[in-house]
């Protein structure tokens, strides 16, 4: 399983920058989008916001997201075309903050990486029996230790004082348990980036299609929805 999330990593790490590229909305339902969003009955927009956070939070199927959309129409009498709109412009709205939500997952992902080199930099150090331990170096060792980001601050030992063996040994030890953690955190955080990839790949698929069927009567759309 290890092995193969870590192929899956490797593969990620080319895959999510030039994915997020290709898997883009088209020109075409971005204007449409833009102008529908800027045009339309306020009370619509408010919906089509609320839908899709509620999508996003938990993880609503594009199926899902459209039947949402035609009780909402139904209710307020619109034909099938406008429905239709109604849904694509939810899963336009979804889709531009599920992305932002990859970037985040994927900024995770390259600290924790960041962070695991760092250990096994570390790790080398302590391990190289050719070498002194310095104290600066020691102690500096210390912050990968520490679980949260921003200022770091540890007890500094003056630096003339030797880095004894014990000391080594138990660093070692917090290094391996925190590489270990950090293991289990990233194959987590790959699963999840690989799951909002393809959730967000399945989201522009459905927009090009509903656009499709829309494609002539935009305008007209607009109107019925002021």
């Amino acid at each position: 399983m290890k092995i193969l999330l870590s192929f899956l990593f490797c593969s990620l790490l080319f895959i999510p920058f030039t994915a997020t590229a290709q898997n883009e909305p088209s020109p075409e339902a971005e204007a449409f989008y833009k102008k529908a969003m800027a045009e339309i009955n306020a009370k619509h927009v408010r919906w089509i916001k609320s839908t899709a956070s509620e999508a996003n939070q938990k993880s609503l199927t594009d199926e899902e997201i459209q039947a949402r959309a035609s009780s909402y129409g139904m209710l307020g009498g619109m034909n099938g075309q406008d429905i239709q709109a109604i849904a694509f412009l939810v899963l336009m709205q979804a889709s531009k903050s599920a992305q932002e939500d990859l970037k985040a997952i994927m900024a995770q992902v390259k600290a924790t990486n960041e962070k695991k080199e760092k250990i096994r930099a570390a790790e080398a150090v302590l391990n190289d029996r050719s070498r002194t331990t310095t104290r600066m170096q020691f102690d500096s060792f210390k912050l990968l230790l520490k679980p949260q980001p921003g200022v770091q601050r540890v007890k500094i030992t003056p630096s003339n004082q030797k880095v004894s063996a014990i000391e080594i040994d138990d660093m070692k030890k917090q290094l391996r348990d925190q590489r270990d953690s950090l293991a289990e955190l990233g194959e987590e955080q790959q699963l999840r980036l690989q799951m909002a990839m393809d959730r967000r790949s399945k989201a522009i698929s459905t927009i090009s299609n509903l656009l499709k069927k829309i494609h002539d009567t935009q305008q007209s759309i607009i109107q019925n929805l002021k």
